[in-house]
């Protein structure tokens, strides 16, 4: 019997007690409690195990649950001796800032209230004993009614971590997850500010100078340090996806997931795990984002876009629909399966994507579109990580030319790889007929471009490159496999008369043929290779094919 799959479940307890799969990921805990910090801020992209590390450390750390609970039994986290005294040993305060988006900000106010009033809900108990000082406990009736003024409901975590080390005598872990997500929610509205003030002053108040704190444990997308959300907090130690420690604690590693793929019955899938969903790299750790493998195995091992689909991002959407001609050009390039030279600056202010455009690269980094690598040399490239990814941006250009039917784009890409002449030209007629305007097509160049956007979609298994130098000439498009029995395609496009007759066109495919491989433009290709030349009479394509085994 192979174990559930844990999709959408973020509980650790119920993720053990029920016998779901589980990635074993409780050496986070003994990193912790070794490095000793006052607080820890882990940034990652979203999906990516953040909610569930923080539910882990809340059900080994919370007093309120039994110290002889089973749900670490076998895990990494268990051979640790120092670790075992802190196990249930301490009164945790475990908030997560999601649902808090908002048109204005007096309802950003209300549920960030009821969202207080819930959590304090959990600690009536603390009402009841002498030890706790009545000041506090008029702070508790405000916030337990809804009713707190806004210099209470800033101080909240910190009046409640107080109320809690008077009363147990043991100081407090706080685990604060999606601490950035009202901030992002709120991004280009006119309260924006007001929002990062409000979340400044919650987080200040209950991390710094804090007598009764242990330590705080803090997730999300960005580290939005310049609005100084953090100053003052003089012990914070920051990992984010450049960062070499904890690289390994969130996302699946290689090994993770090819032994999630022999589990559950399908171990010669982990290629096309790997195509799809890897790429990514934290610190020194290449990484699967988790929501996708368990989707991905879940639907029968069908790939897809599964963590792309989950939620948009307003904030990229904004920028994408300014972005500039060289931006898209970069953009172009990374979809071709380019690296482009950029150093990434994980921390950022909302300001400063207006300063430099570049600096969406930034963002697309620490929000999962993009992955970025150091080179020997200490210089710092991006590229597009999987084929997941490959896929959106492929979408992305793709509605920049105009063409809707992501279907029909994917079903031309198949037969490339088929080598279904026939079908190439039905697809790309119909293509070309109900996207391209006549004037759009003024040059070979312009199918080049159109073709090319249609086929990023296989940057996972392929290397796709548009009007690149080999052999002894310019390529218009080649596809290099990665891996597997793919194989390798080379397409070159010529333009004939929009009133040629069939001949003429058949000729220039043939010439288009020809001239691939006289200009040796399968130069380092290994292996099974399909060769393509394609001619256009305005938007009618005729083509040829040839297939080598070099």
């Amino acid at each position: 019997m192979t174990r559930r799959l844990p999709i959408g479940i973020q509980d650790f307890r119920k993720i053990r007690e029920s016998d779901y799969l589980y990635v074993d990921k409780s050496d986070m805990i003994s990193q912790i409690m070794s490095e000793g910090a006052d607080v820890y801020l882990y940034t990652r992209p979203r999906r990516f195990g953040k909610s569930l590390n923080l539910s882990m450390l809340d059900a080994f750390f919370n007093l309120k649950y039994p110290k002889d609970n089973g749900w670490f039994d076998g895990l990494k986290v268990s051979g640790c001796k120092e670790c075992q005294e802190h196990k249930n040993a301490y009164p945790v305060i475990h908030l997560d800032f999601k649902d808090l988006d908002s048109d204005t900000y007096e309802l950003f106010l209300e549920r960030l209230s009821k969202k207080m009033r819930s959590l304090y809900a959990q600690y009536r108990y603390l009402k009841g004993s002498d030890d706790v000082d009545d000041i506090y406990k008029i702070d508790f009736d405000s916030i337990i009614s809804g009713t707190p003024n806004m210099s209470t409901l800033m101080d909240s975590l910190n009046i409640l971590s107080k109320m809690l080390y008077v009363y147990h005598g043991k100081k407090v872990i706080i685990l604060l997850d999606e601490y950035d997500n009202p901030i992002h929610n709120a991004y280009g509205k006119d309260f924006h500010q007001r929002i990062i003030d409000m979340m400044k002053g919650i987080l200040s108040s209950v991390l710094k100078g804090n007598d009764s704190l242990m330590f705080g444990v803090i997730t999300g997308v960005m580290q939005i340090a310049k609005e100084r959300i953090f100053s003052g907090l003089n012990n914070l130690t920051v990992n984010n996806v450049l960062s070499t420690k904890y690289d390994e604690m969130f996302g699946f590693t290689n090994d993770e997931v090819k032994a999630i793929c022999e589990e559950y019955g399908c171990p010669e899938k982990y290629p096309e795990a790997k195509e799809w969903y890897d790429g990514y790299r934290f610190g020194n750790t290449e990484v699967y984002n988790p929501w996708n493998i368990l989707n991905y195995i879940d639907e029968g091992f069908v790939p897809n876009a599964y963590w792309a689909g989950t939620s948009g991002n307003s904030i990229l959407d904004d920028l994408f629909e300014s972005a500039s001609p060289e931006i898209w050009e970069e953009l172009r390039a990374l979809a071709e399966g380019e690296q482009i030279l950029y150093t990434v600056r994980p921390t950022m202010t909302f300001q400063d994507l207006h300063v430099n455009e570049r600096n969406i690269y930034s963002l697309l980094v620490m929000s999962g579109y993009l992955t970025a690598q150091i080179k020997e040399d200490g210089r710092m490239f991006i590229s597009i990580p999987n084929g997941e990814m490959a896929y959106v941006f492929g979408d992305m250009i793709l509605n920049r030319i105009k063409i809707d039917s992501l279907a029909y784009v994917m079903s031309l890409a198949r037969a490339f790889i088929a080598g279904n002449v026939s079908t190439i030209e039905q697809y790309l007629y119909d293509l070309f007929a109900s996207s391209a305007g006549n004037a759009m097509l003024n040059d070979e160049h312009s199918y080049q471009a159109f073709i090319t956007g249609m086929l990023m979609f296989l940057n996972g298994r392929y290397s796709v490159k548009a009007d690149f130098e080999d052999g002894n000439g310019r390529y218009d498009i080649r596809l290099e496999r990665k891996y597997g029995d793919f194989p390798n395609i080379v397409i070159e496009i010529k333009r004939a008369p929009t009133d040629a007759s069939d001949d003429v066109s058949l000729s220039k495919a043939k010439d288009a043929l020809k001239q691939v491989k006289e200009r040796g433009y399968t130069h380092s290709l290994k292996g099974d290779t399909l060769l393509y030349g394609i001619s256009f009479r305005n938007k009618r394509p005729t083509v040829v094919s040839e297939r080598l085994f070099l």
